[in-house]
């Protein structure tokens, strides 16, 4: 069900991006007011997610969508972009208020996609300076050809070094990986 979901919440998520780039006159104004849309899903999101009773509301059968599209605009009317409004009455209409975290996603994807932004996590063993995640954004980028996302975790179990996912890319460059590819070696023989 959940890839369902995340199929028909890419058709919402491009439609919506399309509509914005179809309303704006530039490529910087497009990327303005797809900035603010997706900003505007991930509180509604959040909303929905830290308000049990809210989201009992949304969901409750006795409700038609009128009166749903009723309370989300006395909610979200005045505080979030018109065409995320119109998603919004969108999905009300359709009964499909439960993907919306799943068009947060896509959109996200979409736009990153669209402005060359790759998302990136680098796991090292301690924490990293500003100046050293600098660097090395500056460096991967270069590499990648693309701007960089870059999430900087700490995880004290590589015991020393680093991890970089980008997409589908894994580097290892931590002590335990490199232990962990000696002691595949060693049974493997």
């Amino acid at each position: 069900m959940k890839g369902e979901h995340a199929q028909i919440a890419a058709k919402y998520a491009e439609a919506t991006l399309k509509s914005i780039e179809d309303g704006e006159k530039d490529q910087a104004a497009t990327i303005k007011k797809a900035e603010a849309v997706y900003s505007d899903l991930k509180a509604i999101e959040e909303t929905l997610s830290t308000s049990h009773d809210f989201r009992l509301i949304l969901n409750h059968p006795a409700l038609g969508p009128s009166e749903k599209k009723k309370l989300l605009a006395g909610i979200f009317e005045s505080k979030i972009d018109a065409t995320t409004f119109n998603l919004l009455q969108l999905l009300t209409d359709r009964r499909r208020l439960d993907i919306l975290s799943h068009i947060s996603i896509q959109f996200k994807k979409l736009l990153m996609n669209r402005l060359n932004i790759l998302e990136a996590t680098l796991v090292s063993s301690t924490q990293l300076g500003e100046k050293e995640v600098q660097n090395i954004k500056a460096r991967i980028s270069e590499h990648m050809g693309s701007k960089l996302d870059l999430k900087v975790e700490v995880d004290e179990s590589l015991l020393a070094g680093m991890v970089l996912r980008v997409q589908d890319q894994v580097i290892d460059g931590s002590l335990k990986g490199k232990l962990q590819k000696i002691e595949q070696s060693l049974l493997s023989v």
